[in-house]
């Protein structure tokens, strides 16, 4: 068992009856200010020095009894071409004191990543190939565990949009060629929803995952729509579809299909929200009916007699999917929240949110809800409602009592390189787990 001091000094821990530190002759790291942590495996002996949001990784070689550097943490607040391929020269090591940085072992990689973000944590993954299928391995718990991030458009921004991190204010500058003549107006399943500025006989929906570079592309429906929804279809070959909807009709298409499906109804308060859950899709009306929607060539909705509804005011309903949970959000100020209970068919009202959170865009839309606990080192308030708006975001607490205060705005900090163009812009939500995959439908 060995022991460090505060100035790098390390000793062999003897556990006898008066235990005791032997110091081992070793010479000490200069100017080391901050957290010491160390780590063992059974080929090295490796100290963590960490100051912030930087570190830097050093070897014990037990031939010359000294530290030897390694890696040093790539800088924070610098702009970040998410899309610049990665280099395919070798660089050569010249010192022999110097290891490779693909022959980290897994438990230094699990501690660096400890200390990343999102972004941070695309970056690592292009280091090279042994981070890179480390971080394709642990990515779904990783991005799971993030909470979300603001994401900024602006009208005078061709090319690039920028990330937001409330945890620890940072940002992050993504460039995006295939923002160049279209406008992004929504998310879904981690995909920005985009479409032409200028309207053309051949206009097109456009999808692209931000994390994973991936793109969709679909023919414009030919009718108007206010929101988009992409699913994946449970077949044997990968199958997407995509489903717009307004206050007049529906629209979807198969990716396979080679033209849209539609779906009118009378009736303008029948489609309030959509939402994928357990391989369906369900739909909720201003009246707060819900019904589920089957994708065939003839598309019909089922309603679902589910008890409480009739003694729920109209109003905007919302469907959000968290966990195993199919939860429903009415309200305009004073949001209520209801779980769908499947067995008894009935919806059940939810007083607390406990260690979660809801998330929500100005336009009122619900964007997802969030497990806090899950968040490194936040101090964020959880069963609150967090808004984005504008440069600011607020947090309400949820069924506050009459006259407590419950709520809080909260500047955004502008970065220095954001540029001060801040009279067009859009702003979303965006959280990282969902970029790893797309809610999945089983056809009946």
């Amino acid at each position: 068992m060995y022991a460090i001091t505060t100035d790098s000094g390390i000793g062999v821990v003897n556990l006898k009856s008066h235990p005791y530190v032997t110091p081992l002759e070793v010479k000490s790291i200069p100017n080391l200010k901050g957290e010491l942590q160390l780590q063992g495996t059974d080929e090295q002996f490796l100290l963590i020095h960490a100051i912030g949001n930087n570190y830097e990784v050093y070897e014990l070689n037990f031939l010359k009894f000294k530290w030897v550097i390694m890696v040093l943490h790539l800088q924070a607040n610098s702009d970040v071409n998410l899309s610049r391929p990665r280099s395919k020269k070798k660089k050569m090591v010249g010192d022999s004191n110097w290891r490779p940085w693909s022959e980290l072992p897994e438990a230094l990689l699990h501690q660096i990543t400890k200390w990343l973000g999102a972004i941070d944590y695309l970056i690592f993954a292009c280091v090279c190939r042994t981070w890179r299928f480390y971080a394709l391995a642990y990515k779904q718990d990783f991005m799971a565990s993030q909470p979300p991030l603001v994401l900024f458009f602006s009208r005078q921004w061709k090319k690039f949009c920028y990330f937001y991190s409330i945890l620890d204010q940072r940002w992050y500058k993504a460039l995006l060629p295939i923002l160049v003549g279209k406008v992004c107006f929504g998310i879904s399943s981690g995909y920005l929803i985009m479409e032409d500025k200028k309207k053309r006989p051949d206009s097109q929906i456009w999808l692209m995952n931000p994390f994973t570079r991936h793109e969709l592309r679909f023919p414009s429906p030919p009718n108007l729509f206010r929101c988009v929804t992409l699913a994946s279809l449970a077949t044997p070959l990968p199958e997407l579809v995509i489903i717009c909807f307004s206050s007049q009709c529906l629209q979807f298409r198969r990716s396979t299909d080679v033209n849209w499906t539609l779906y009118n109804y009378d009736d303008r308060n029948m489609i309030a929200d959509l939402a994928v859950f357990n391989g369906k899709i369900y739909i909720i009306s201003n009246n707060a009916d819900i019904r589920v929607l089957n994708l065939t060539s003839h598309p019909h909705l089922a309603l679902l007699k589910v008890k409480g509804t009739a003694d729920l005011n109209c109003g905007s309903w919302k469907l959000l999917c968290f966990d195993k949970q199919l939860l429903v959000i009415g309200g305009i100020t004073d949001h209520e929240v209801y779980e769908l209970n499947f067995l008894k068919m009935e919806l059940v009202k939810i007083p607390n949110l406990g260690d979660q959170a809801l998330f929500q865009e100005d336009s009122c839309e619900f964007s997802a809800i969030s497990n806090m606990a899950k968040w490194e080192d936040s101090k964020h308030p959880s069963n609150c409602i967090y808004r984005i708006r504008s440069f600011f975001y607020s947090i309400s607490s949820i069924n506050r009592r009459k006259g407590s205060k419950g709520f809080q705005s909260i500047e955004i900090s502008h970065g220095k390189r954001l540029p001060h163009d801040f009279l067009s812009y859009n702003s979303f939500w965006y959280f990282p787990h969902l970029s790893c995959r797309v809610d999945s439908l089983f056809e009946d």
